[in-house]
């Protein structure tokens, strides 16, 4: 199940398609639309997601 199928908005469902794409070896394109963002929304969260991601790791 995508995020698309849960009530998260356009910006968290971006940030949860980062991590698949990092994570997974699913094709770029069926990760966005399971999520339900284009590469537009990807692209405008893209820096936050780098700055989580490298609090989450320093904090490991």
């Amino acid at each position: 199940m995508g995020a698309s199928a849960t009530h998260l908005s356009r910006k968290h469902r971006a940030l949860v398609a980062l991590y698949t794409l990092d994570a997974s070896q699913q094709p770029r394109e069926e990760i966005l639309r399971l999520n339900n963002v284009s590469e537009a929304d990807v692209a405008e969260h893209e820096e936050e997601w780098l700055r989580l991601r490298c609090r989450n790791q320093l904090l490991t």
